[in-house]
């Protein structure tokens, strides 16, 4: 008999998933804690580097901080765990050092690559919780004190944070939210370029996410003139020169 998982179990699985914004104020067990830790880290990862580390935040006046540096999100607070994911390359430079090497010069490299490390094993901790019955938010809001939360965990240069991760008990199931039509997200041998009838059937596939119904308000919240990724542009920069991570 096989010992794989039914193909039906995983994409069931997959397909429950939702993104958590109200948690139980009850803490997790530490078995089951460890097991999430354990399974992100047999994560894939960049020639063999492991380029991430994770900083658990239990410090319940350091969660409140970073919960309002990222836009008074409750549940950063209420989640039974909250991480720091960080993109680290610190420790590389450490281990070269450690028998007399140097670290190359290549910053943005490092960036691309430590992010995508830390984010396959984020992703693989959140697909074990959500196994276990937790409910996971990321929180990219994080970036909104980059500066200030690499000063408070100390964060040597090397390694700076990408986003925030809760895991806890559900306290709501809120409905799925819609995605924009496949066809224009996964292309074959070459890009497509959208035309005007794709993007407006974009725009009615994601009008229920929003309350306006209308997913423009969103996107132009976030990624217009003076919108937040904009805001987090100089301050991100910033910080990737205090930390190492830019000429």
């Amino acid at each position: 008999m096989s010992n794989t998982t039914a193909p039906n179990e995983v994409i069931s699985l997959i397909d429950r998933h939702r993104t958590i914004r109200a948690f139980r104020d009850e803490p997790m067990p530490a078995d089951h804690l460890q097991l999430i830790i354990d399974a992100g880290r047999k994560a894939p990862t960049d020639a063999t580097a492991q380029m991430y580390s994770f900083i658990r935040i239990t410090d319940p006046d350091l969660r409140k901080l970073i919960a309002e540096l990222a836009g008074g999100q409750a549940h950063v607070v209420r989640a039974s765990e909250f991480f720091i994911v960080c993109a680290d390359v610190h420790r590389i430079a450490r281990m070269l050092e450690h028998r007399g090497e140097k670290m190359g010069h290549w910053p943005r490299v490092a960036i691309h690559f430590a992010v995508a490390d830390a984010t396959l094993v984020a992703q693989t901790m959140v697909i074990a919780a959500e196994s276990l019955g937790y409910g996971i938010c990321y929180i990219g809001g994080v970036l909104n004190g980059i500066d200030v939360i690499s000063r408070e965990l100390k964060l040597p240069v090397g390694v700076l944070p990408a986003y925030g991760l809760c895991i806890g008990i559900p306290n709501e199931y809120p409905n799925r939210r819609p995605r924009v039509p496949q066809h224009l997200v996964v292309m074959e041998n070459q890009y497509v370029e959208p035309s005007a009838a794709d993007l407006d059937e974009a725009y009615t596939a994601m009008a229920p996410i929003t309350r306006s119904g209308d997913w423009f308000a969103v996107l132009q919240r976030y990624f217009a003139p003076g919108g937040t990724m904009e805001q987090r542009e100089v301050l991100y920069r910033e910080t990737l020169k205090q930390q190492g991570l830019e000429d």
